[in-house]
């Protein structure tokens, strides 16, 4: 399955105070989302071949996003694809309403 990513929620680890992971997020469309996944659903979801990825409201282009350890911390994260568009970065989601 292919799994659009429309906002997350982050939080603060220990070190450093001022980093902080994703660890739930939102799929579904331009409406808002229809599922919201805990990390570690996103990351088993991804090593069983699911995709998930960021749109770009400006560009319309869209980002992958996969599963990597932190350089900081060393904890497994999420993290969409380098590219020159900054709105389809996971960062620059809105927070998933409760």
């Amino acid at each position: 399955m292919r799994y659009r990513i429309v906002c997350d929620n982050q939080m603060p680890v220990n070190e450093p105070k001022s980093h902080a992971h994703i660890v739930e997020l939102g799929t579904g469309d331009s409406g808002g989302y229809t599922r919201r996944w805990r990390l570690a659903e996103v990351i088993a979801a991804i090593g069983q071949g699911d995709t998930f990825y960021t749109l770009s409201s400006s560009t319309g282009r869209d980002a992958s996003v996969q599963a990597v350890n932190c350089p900081v911390c060393g904890h497994m994260i999420i993290r969409s694809s380098a590219d020159a568009v900054t709105d389809n970065n996971l960062d620059k989601l809105p927070d998933c309403a409760c």
